[in-house]
């Protein structure tokens, strides 16, 4: 499961030499800091894990600290404490709201408080001041970190949490791994420490060391796929409500037997605003897939645009006759009109896919479209007859519809807005939809209302990856049952699920929170959807910031500060007012990050857009994008030496580019020229001009007007290789790409 639509990135903590950049770690900036105990308990659930680390220190020569928790794309933290011996100081989350207005009513009676945001977006920061001297004290840490996964196994790694700057005073190190999964488990082990599993039965492996051996990193990993699929539930009760966990595995090895014959229906957006690498990337998707075809199974081809039109009128089988067709077909498409999206779906509503064929409908579009509320509303009454995916893919992609229509059709969609990402993302795509083993899975029961699961319209899809859900539910029924049900080809699978009834596992705690973090991705969703008028109502942020505060966790609209408490016997007594300082400074801090971009929601002004920090959170213009894919489409152009030909194979490289300005003729480019560093600089800036004039007149021939177009020349005053001076020192491939012609946005 992930935050927000995106997808699953892990992150493994760094080398113990560069540890304290990587790792939750007390800091001074004078002062010895000694560490006298340390334990690690780690509940992996399913594909997350519950890190919990208790800490003792002695702190001398100093009377102030920091603990620094950092802020990661795979972690998220629920719990921060240090206990003196007569206080505790925690980061705490609040309604930010509320505290800027108690902050403004605090001024107007004469105090000076400051309220800002943490300028570090890299860790989350727990003031310690007032240090008491000679005496212990303790640390408390709780997150929750993604698995990584290759193949069949899943796996975590996490630090010794030994900061280069203690002093080590532990006579032993102590850490204990509850493995609990919902299906069985095969292969547990961990690495780097000598300790073998107790097997408390096939589902739940207990590892457990302590000794003296603390300065390695605790690997772990697990592989909980069997010969043949499986599924399973986990269940965690609190104050009278479930929260659940189902996950369906797909078998260690997928047997083409186990495959019902696949029925591909591909809908390629081939509209103006696909032209260059968008077109080029959904080219390569729909070619690579015919190739893995087999005789037997079929595909169809819809290219819709203004109008739309099927390679056939229905599907074919996938002869090596008839796959040649598709692609010589698929590689005249040149990207030209409108989109048109309803009438292109409703035509593949129309005819319905053969029992025995797993039908997947591949969707391919940058999604900019004018399309009726009808449009999502019919997809869903449309879902038991295929499988649907969301391939979106442009310079500016409509990121709200494209992530709607997968929402409404249960899968994960794909996001790529630039070249660069594309052949990644195409290819887990490919690895993803290849290989259909059970689709239109559904979870349903008959005694329990199930509207509280999540990911929402929960239509399970299982391929190479497992398939999961979470669930709240609050009836009180005991003895309930779950059903899980999904088909391949014209067979329907079916399995029943009762709820256990055993004592409360406290080790599926973090279930709780892995609902929670659906349930917000949701809240956002449908806020985003909705608009200004919902979010004014606040109809979903009061929902969000409820589950913030009761879980203790940063959302966009819930922030960490700090708090201090008395130390009651080792609990939070009494309170300290955070306003009783009339010049506090009271710090929001946040790791929320609903893009996974590394910037907080806090200060993201593109929350839900990747962006960089200093465009603070936003992502590249579209039309930056353009420029920046016209030159791309210009890289393999090559001059030869003293030379300003272009030569005949980089003609259609030209025609691409060419066709990307006509269909922007509101932008203006520099063309700018480049030479390697033979020649004098006076020969070089001639010559560069040249060939950014060369290119032009071609350009000009094709259509493009010339006031879209300034000609630079830069000769070698910036080369790609500036080693290459003299150019003698290279070989011939670094001296011909010195030799281009770049463009750039005139903004």
């Amino acid at each position: 499961m992930t935050r927000f639509f995106t997808y699953i990135l892990v992150f493994i903590f760094g080398a113990l030499s560069a540890q304290n950049q990587t790792i939750p770690h007390l800091s001074v900036e004078e002062g010895n800091i000694e560490l006298l105990t340390q334990s690690v308990e780690v509940n992996v659930v399913g594909e997350v894990s519950d890190v919990r680390l208790y800490q003792t220190f002695k702190v001398q020569d100093t009377n102030s600290a920091h603990y620094l928790f950092p802020v990661g794309l795979e972690t998220s933290l629920y719990e921060l404490m240090v206990f003196y011996p007569d206080k505790i100081i925690s980061l705490d989350v609040r309604n930010m709201d509320n505290i800027r207005k108690q902050v403004l009513a605090e001024n107007k009676r004469g105090k000076k408080i400051t309220l800002i945001h943490s300028a570090d977006p890299h860790f989350l920061k727990l003031n310690l001041n007032d240090l008491p001297q000679e005496e212990e004290i303790k640390v408390v840490v709780k997150f929750m970190q993604n698995l990584e996964k290759e193949g069949n196994v899943k796996s975590v790694t996490l630090p010794t949490f030994l900061s280069e700057n203690y002093v080590d005073s532990m006579n032993e190190f102590e850490f204990q791994v509850n493995l609990i999964s919902p299906t069985p488990i095969y292969d547990s082990k961990i690495t780097n420490y000598q300790v073998e599993p107790k097997k408390v039965s096939s589902k739940y492996h207990v590892f457990h060391y302590k000794g003296i051996q603390k300065k390695h990193p605790i690997h772990f990993s697990y592989n909980s796929r069997g010969e043949e699929a499986d599924a399973g539930m986990l269940v965690y009760e609190d104050k009278g409500c479930r929260y659940i966990l189902g996950v369906v595995e797909p078998p260690k090895v997928i047997q083409p037997e186990e495959i019902a014959p696949r029925e591909y229906v591909f809908l390629m957006d081939v509209s103006g605003s696909m032209q260059g690498f968008p077109i080029e990337t959904s080219k390569e998707l729909v070619k690579r897939i015919l190739n893995d075809l087999k005789p037997e199974e079929k595909f169809n081809i819809l290219f819709f645009a203004g109008g739309s039109d099927f390679l056939s009128a229905e599907s074919v089988y996938a002869t090596e006759e008839n796959k040649s067709i598709a692609i010589h077909t698929i590689n005249q498409q040149k990207g030209t009109g409108k989109t048109k999206l309803s009438e292109a779906l409703q035509r593949v509503y129309q005819y319905k896919p053969e029992p025995e064929f797993n039908r997947i409908v591949v969707l391919v579009t940058d999604g900019i479209l004018n399309e009726p509320r009808s449009l999502y509303l019919d997809l869903k009454t449309n879902l038991k007859d295929a499988q649907y995916f969301i391939f979106g893919i442009g310079y500016d992609v409509d990121r709200r519809t494209i992530q709607q229509l997968a929402a409404t059709a249960g899968t994960e969609p794909v996001l790529i807005t630039e070249q660069p990402e594309a052949q990644k993302e195409l290819d887990r795509f490919f690895n993803l939809i290849r290989t259909p083993l059970m689709r239109h899975i559904e979870v349903r029961s008959r005694e329990l209302n199930l509207s509280e699961t999540y990911p929402n319209q929960f239509n399970g899809f299982l391929s190479s990856q497992s398939s999961s859900f979470v669930s709240k539910e609050c009836s009180g029924r005991r003895d309930p049952k779950l059903i899980l049900t999904g088909i391949n080809g014209n067979e329907n699978y079916q399995e029943e699920f009762s709820l256990p009834n055993e004592k409360n596992n406290e080790d599926l705690f973090i279930l709780k929170y892995l609902w929670a973090q659906e349930k917000i991705d949701y809240l956002l969703q449908e806020e985003e959807r909705c608009g200004q008028r919902c979010v004014r109502d606040g109809r979903y942020r009061n929902q969000i910031i409820r589950l913030g505060e009761e879980l203790n966790i940063a959302t966009p609209y819930t922030s960490f500060i700090e708090e201090t408490y008395n130390n009651f016997e080792g609990n939070k007594g009494r309170k300290h007012s955070l306003y009783s300082d009339p010049s506090n400074q009271l710090i929001f801090q946040n790791d929320f990050d609903s893009d996974f971009d590394r910037i907080p929601n806090t200060v993201d002004e593109c929350p839900f857009d990747r962006g960089t920090a200093d465009r603070k959170g936003c992502p590249k213009t579209k039309e930056e994008k353009i420029a920046l894919e016209i030159t791309r489409q210009l890289e393999g152009i090559e001059f030869d030496f003293d030379s300003y030909v272009i030569r005949p194979e980089f003609y259609a490289k030209l025609d691409v580019a060419a066709e990307i300005i006509l269909s922007h003729q509101q932008e203006k480019y520099i063309v700018e020229g480049h030479t390697d560093a033979a020649g004098t600089p006076e020969y070089n800036q001639v010559l560069s001009i040249n060939r950014a004039k060369a290119v032009v007149n071609y350009l000009k021939e094709k259509g493009v007007e010339v006031r879209q177009l300034k000609i630079i020349g830069k000769g070698d005053t910036e080369l790609r290789h500036p080693e290459c001076r003299p150019q003698e020192i290279c070989d011939d491939q670094k001296n011909f790409e010195n030799r281009r012609v770049i463009f750039k946005l005139i903004e």
